[in-house]
């Protein structure tokens, strides 16, 4: 295949893709009122019916993708199967359909930047006001689903029986990462009254608590990394259990600082809702000191881990 085929095949794709999304956003215009019907009587709720839809947008990527590289790698796969041209072109645009169409639903789903939610009927404002962050499932749910989709295509069509693995751990120690960011957002948006409320029940209330959160983000991402870098002397499940909890330590203090933060439409003390920072502010207020505070000690605590790893690598050289 020459560069002027090459050429051709990404502008095809490339204006399959734009009229796909343009089709799509305007399905889910269409189907505002369906959308809002089928999430009203989805078993368990509109949470539920987010979260199938980006499975169902993972499972479109692994059909579009896996009968192409069977196509590309008859010998990788485990298959032997090689599709004829009908078929593989009708699986392809029923799995990049379903992919496509549930991803624009689920931002559909998300709530108006520039609008009251109450005062809309899009499919986004009707999930908001009847199940606040729902959409965040659903996304989560996606990313999820499409990392497992990675590993799985990865695995499958590796190029030997010993390389399988080796193909598997770049891409799973990545989506790990972008798992823990996505649990860690998903987490602030949905249990920040939580957060609150165990702030409350905290030895020096609130203030202290946010102080901790601050301090405990750098402190477990730094026991992760030490209890890595000890991992012969501490065999490789204590390294990885050690890691594991200083991962979900800072994991957890980073999202109740991020469902600290001042909400966008933040009417004061007297006029806001809920969540972490308006009930704070009501409670004690200078919500806005007591927050920036637990911010400025990821900074102070980080400095001291970062001079505990430098000390210690100093130590080695001499």
């Amino acid at each position: 295949m020459d560069r002027r085929q090459e050429n051709r095949i990404a502008l095809a794709l490339s204006a399959v893709l734009a009229v796909g999304i343009v089709g799509a956003i305007l399905l889910s215009m269409a189907l505002r009122e369906s959308l809002i019907s089928w999430a009203r009587g989805w078993p368990g709720g509109p949470a539920v019916f987010l979260v199938c839809l980006g499975l169902a947008g993972a499972v479109g990527m692994f059909l579009a993708t896996f009968v192409w590289l069977a196509h590309v790698w008859p010998d990788r796969s485990p298959l032997r199967w090689r599709t004829n041209s009908a078929a593989r072109y009708v699986i392809t645009t029923v799995g990049g359909a379903i992919a496509l169409v549930s991803t624009i639903f689920l931002i559909g789903a998300m709530p108006p930047r520039d609008k009251d939610p109450r005062d809309c009927d899009d499919f986004g404002c009707w999930v908001a006001v009847h199940e606040s962050g729902a959409w965040a499932w659903g996304l989560f749910a996606l990313g999820v689903a499409a990392w497992v989709v990675s590993l799985s295509l990865s695995y499958l069509f590796a190029s030997d029986a010993e390389r399988r693995w080796a193909a598997v751990v770049p891409q799973a120690l990545i989506g790990a990462g972008i798992a823990v960011l996505i649990t860690v957002l998903v987490a602030a948006f949905r249990l920040h009254n939580t957060y609150y409320d165990a702030a409350e029940h905290w030895p020096g209330g609130p203030h202290v608590f946010l102080v901790c959160a601050g301090v405990s983000v750098p402190l477990g991402a730094g026991v992760a990394v030490w209890a890595w870098q000890q991992r012969e002397r501490l065999t490789r499940w204590g390294a990885g259990l050690l890691a594991g909890a200083g991962t979900v330590v800072s994991g957890a203090a980073l999202s109740v600082l991020i469902g600290a933060l001042a909400p966008r439409r933040y009417d004061g003390p007297a006029l806001c809702g809920d969540g972490f920072y308006c009930r704070l502010d009501q409670a004690h207020g200078q919500a806005t000191v007591s927050v920036g505070i637990g911010w400025l000690m990821i900074l102070v605590a980080g400095a001291g881990v970062l001079f505990f790893f430098t000390r210690r690598r100093t130590r080695r050289r001499r």
